[in-house]
């Protein structure tokens, strides 16, 4: 009897939290743009972090066997994918307090029965 009431209890949980994280992601608008990265004193703009990329490119070409241009290639590859990942911007949509405290108390709850009952079982 016992684990049917865990098991309803963390299905409920998974239903809060999904429900709580639609209702979130339903109010955040996702937006990106040509936008300039600084590091440090230097300006970085998009299309300059391509040329590490392409300097690896060329040299693995040159040095086939080499390790760095391989490591270049690799790391340049990172930087890309994390400036593209920066360069998004997430904006929270007006919203109503009631729909708010809704999606904080779903995601909580939700979460709280999912955690619950996992340190349940372990016991």
């Amino acid at each position: 009897m016992k684990r049917d009431n865990e098991l309803t209890e963390f299905i409920l949980g998974i239903v809060f939290l999904a429900v709580g994280l639609f209702m979130l992601s339903k109010r955040v608008i996702v937006s990106s743009g040509f936008s300039i990265f600084t590091i440090g004193n230097f300006d970085l703009t998009t299309g300059t972090i391509v040329i590490p990329l392409m300097i690896g490119i060329i040299l693995h070409f040159v040095y086939p066997k080499s390790f760095i241009p391989k490591l270049i290639v690799v790391l340049s590859s990172i930087f890309i994918v994390v400036a593209i990942i920066m360069s998004v911007k997430l904006r929270f949509v007006p919203t109503s307090l009631f729909d708010y405290i809704l999606i904080i108390v779903l995601i909580a709850a939700g979460a709280g029965l999912i955690l619950k009952n996992r340190s349940v079982n372990k016991n």
